[in-house]
C-alpha cells in the first residue's frame, strides 16, 4: 500500500524548463508530454492579454530539460482526436524514444480526447498509459491505464482541500493523487496560477515520509497486479 504523488505538464513549451527544475528542487517526479513533430518551433500567439511567442522545446535538449523526469508523447502534431494512430503516435513515440535515449510509452491524450476503440490499439501497440482530462476529484487507482483521468487541474480551486485529504489519507490505503496541467500557464499572474504559488505547493507537498513521489509510468509501474 502506498500513496502516490505524480504530475503530467503537455505541450513542451520552454517553460518546462523552469518547472522540471523546480520538481528536482523538491524531489518530485513528473511527466511531461511533447509534441514531437513541434520541437524547437516558434510562432507568434496572443495569450493572457498579451502578444507573445509560443516556443517549444527544441530536441537536442531533451536530455538535460527532463534530467529525472518522465519523457511521454502528446502526439505528433497534437491532433485532436487522434486518427492516425500508428503515424501520429507511434512516430511520436520511436522519435522520443530515440531523442531521449530509452522507451517512450506513455500518452496524453490531445485534448483529453479518445473513444473506446483507441484503448485495444494502444495496447496492441505497447503504450502502457494514456492520460485523459476528466478530472475525478479523488485518488483512485485507475482501473484502465489508457484511459487514466487525473485528480484534477493543478490551479482548481479545490487543489488546497484535495492536498490535505490526501496527506491524511491512512497508510494502509493506497491512493494516486495526479495533477495536470501546461507550464506556459503558470506565466499568468497571481495565485493560484503562478510559478510561485506552484512552488509553495511543491514546499507543502515535499519530504512526506508516507508519499511516493513518482512519474506517471512509475505509478503505472507500481500498480499492475
Amino acid at each position: 500500500m502506498a500513496k502516490y504523488l505524480t504530475f503530467g505538464f503537455d505541450d513542451c513549451e520552454i517553460h518546462d524548463r523552469r518547472l522540471a527544475e523546480l520538481f528536482r528542487r523538491y524531489g518530485m517526479g513528473a511527466t511531461f508530454f511533447l509534441i514531437s513533430g513541434q520541437l524547437g518551433m516558434k510562432c507568434p500567439f496572443h495569450r493572457y492579454g498579451e502578444d507573445t511567442t509560443v516556443e517549444r522545446v527544441s530536441a537536442d535538449e531533451l536530455p538535460t530539460t527532463y534530467r529525472g523526469m518522465e519523457v511521454a508523447s502528446h502526439t505528433a502534431a497534437h491532433t485532436c482526436p487522434i486518427d492516425d494512430l500508428p503515424g501520429s503516435v507511434g512516430e511520436s513515440c520511436r522519435v522520443l524514444s530515440d531523442l531521449c535515449g530509452y522507451p517512450v510509452d506513455g500518452l496524453a491524450y490531445p485534448g483529453g480526447s479518445y473513444t473506446p476503440a483507441h484503448i485495444p490499439a494502444l495496447r496492441a501497440m505497447g503504450i502502457r498509459y494514456a492520460r485523459t482530462t476528466n478530472c475525478t476529484y479523488d485518488f483512485a487507482v485507475p482501473q484502465e491505464f489508457l484511459a487514466w483521468d487525473p485528480t484534477c487541474r493543478y490551479d482548481d480551486a479545490r487543489v488546497p482541500e484535495l492536498v490535505e485529504r490526501f496527506l491524511a489519507l491512512p497508510a494502509e490505503e493506497t491512493g494516486v493523487l495526479y495533477l495536470y496541467g501546461h507550464s506556459y500557464e503558470m506565466t499568468r499572474k497571481g495565485a493560484p496560477y503562478d510559478f510561485a504559488s506552484f512552488e509553495r505547493l511543491l514546499q507543502h507537498l515535499a519530504g512526506r515520509g508516507d508519499v511516493t513521489y513518482a512519474t506517471n509510468r512509475q505509478v503505472w509501474a507500481a500498480l499492475q497486479e
